[in-house]
């Protein structure tokens, strides 16, 4: 019998999912997208040697973007020389490790550079590119070309985002209000989307990705998607509805920034019945003073295991 599971471990701000299967060999492979933050490093190399006392290792990990809350934990731990079991990394870097271009494009090339001291091989993953693992077949439908271009050959600092909790307003008047911002970051829009597809289920994973970039790839129908930049509502749009057919996300976040809470307003709007998987307790907080008509439609699931298919 084949199986899928995906987990979503709480790697504070940023991202760690890991992703186990059974292939068709009867082998178990595991898929490690993103590292979290730096102080996420320790429970990354916990993960990395349970994996190991078991026989298991890390066949991919997946570097989705330059950004410190995504490369933070595996980046510590290189810099510590800690020896992970990681067969190969995909990830995309530019060779600009000086002081004229922007910290985390620094960071992203230093963890390119420690990845080939250590003598683990490294692809890169941009659109089109197709990868087959034992019977799992992984499409990298972004960045194109100039996405990377854009943020490789860019010496000025990255717009910041402002933040303002809209935790105030109702699921109800949020539903009907306009998005009004998009997430302008460069890093985020040079994320790797990539969709998964095994056992006849598909899973999309988006990284920081925008919103306008995640809708020109991603297809129609999904098993599971992952949403971009933590739940924030800059990085999906009023189109979205119509393009995305997924009634279950996943929210990679500590719950301290993000997600916002029109971003569940809007699922809630197009879909109806929602489930959404956290590995932090963010919900509580946020569906506070709601009524129960509206909340009973949000199934939240908490914790670090999300997801499983399996086919005999």
């Amino acid at each position: 019998m084949g199986m899928i599971s995906v987990f979503n471990y709480n790697a504070g701000k940023g991202d760690c999912i890991r992703i186990r299967y059974k292939g068709i060999s009867g082998n178990y492979h595991n898929i490690i997208i993103d590292s979290g933050v730096v102080s996420f490093g320790t429970k990354y190399a916990d993960i990395a040697r349970e994996l190991e006392s078991m026989g298991e290792c890390i066949d991919v990990a997946v570097i989705s973007h330059v950004d410190n809350d995504h490369l933070g934990g595996l980046l510590y731990n290189l810099r510590s020389g800690v020896h992970l079991p990681i067969k190969e990394v995909w990830m995309n870097h530019g060779n600009y490790i000086n002081r004229n271009v922007l910290l985390s494009v620094r960071q992203n090339d230093e963890l390119f550079t420690r990845l080939q001291n250590q003598s683990i091989s490294v692809k890169s993953v941009t659109k089109g590119n197709v990868y087959e693992l034992d019977g799992a077949i992984f499409r990298i439908l972004w960045p194109n070309d100039t996405a990377l271009q854009e943020l490789f050959r860019s010496r000025q600092a990255d717009v910041l985002l402002s933040r303002k909790s809209d935790y105030g307003y109702s699921f109800s008047e949020l539903m009907d209000m306009p998005i009004k911002k998009q997430d302008p970051s460069r890093n985020n829009r040079a994320s790797v989307i990539m969709e998964l597809e095994y056992l006849g289920a598909k899973m999309l994973f988006t990284g920081d990705a925008w919103a306008e970039d995640i809708l020109q790839v991603a297809e129609d129908g999904y098993d599971l998607v992952k949403l971009a930049h933590h739940g924030s509502v800059r990085n999906i749009s009023e189109e979205w509805g119509e393009k995305i057919k997924c009634n279950n996300y996943m929210i990679c976040t500590d719950g301290v920034m993000h997600p916002d809470k029109q971003t569940i307003a809007k699922l809630l709007k197009w879909y109806g019945n929602i489930c959404i998987y956290g590995a932090a307790d963010w919900w509580k907080k946020m569906s506070k003073d709601e009524p129960m008509d509206v909340c009973k439609h949000v199934q939240y699931e908490k914790g670090e295991y999300v997801w499983r298919a399996e086919k005999l």
